[in-house]
This record gives C-alpha cells, structure tokens and sequence, in this order.
C-alpha cells in the first residue's frame, strides 16, 4: 500500500446536507480498479471502528474522519502512481494510455493484490505471484 500513496485515495466534494452538517462525496480516481476501491473503502470503515475502541484505551485525539457518501463521481485528471500490481489499474484505463505512458506506469505484471483476504476478514494485502506468458 505504500506505493499507492495518497494518489489511491477518492478526494472529496463537500456539499451542504440537510440539517446544515457537511457531506462529502466519494470522487474515485479515473485509473483505480474498482477491487482496488472497494479494498480502500474497506479500510475506510476499519479507520472508523478504531477511533472508539471499546476495550484497551482511549479515542484517538484528533479531528473525526469525514462522513463520506459514495458517487459516480470520477476524476479524470487523478495522477496514477507507477510500479503498482497491474490489478490496481482499471482495464479501460490502461487500454487508453499512449505506449510511452504504459512504460512509464511500469505496472508490475507479474503481481497481483490478492483482495480476497480482506473478504475473509484479514486487514492485510497479499502479493501472489502470477506468471505472464
């Protein structure tokens, strides 16, 4: 995950809700496949749940992470971070970049994020080694 950085994460549009309290948007970036996002979604949620925790010890000083609502919302003018496994790259993406930007990407085809852990409740990210023909 240190590799995909800040560039990974959805930024935001605030709006103004009902009752006067903000309300962020998710906008994905336009590059980031959607078992990427929704392995970052995740996240979100455990980022959540440790600021209280119930047993150990007290809430995390600092300010509350934001209330953000999911949108069809994309940025298109999101900067990929290079060198990612290429199942971090959305398809249609990667089919539109120019050959000297595909080199530049450097996406690592021979790993991939195993994003099924997270589904069996593990917080962790594993590589699995895939070979290419």
């Amino acid at each position: 995950m240190q590799l995909v950085g800040s560039q990974g994460v959805s930024s935001d549009e605030s709006d103004t809700g009902l009752e006067g309290h903000k309300v962020y948007r998710k906008i994905s970036p336009a590059w980031r496949s959607p078992e990427l996002a929704d392995f970052m979604h995740s996240i979100d949620s455990l980022i959540i749940s440790n600021r209280h925790p119930r047993v150990g010890h007290r809430s995390i000083r600092g300010q509350e992470p934001r209330w953000r609502i999911p949108s069809n919302l994309v940025n298109e003018d999101a900067v990929a971070p290079p060198k990612l496994p290429l199942n971090c790259y959305k398809d249609s993406w990667l089919a539109c970049l120019w050959p000297s930007e595909r080199k530049k990407l450097n996406a690592q085809a021979n790993k991939w994020y195993n994003f099924e852990s997270r589904r069996m409740g593990k917080a962790r990210l594993h590589f699995v080694r895939v070979r290419v023909p």
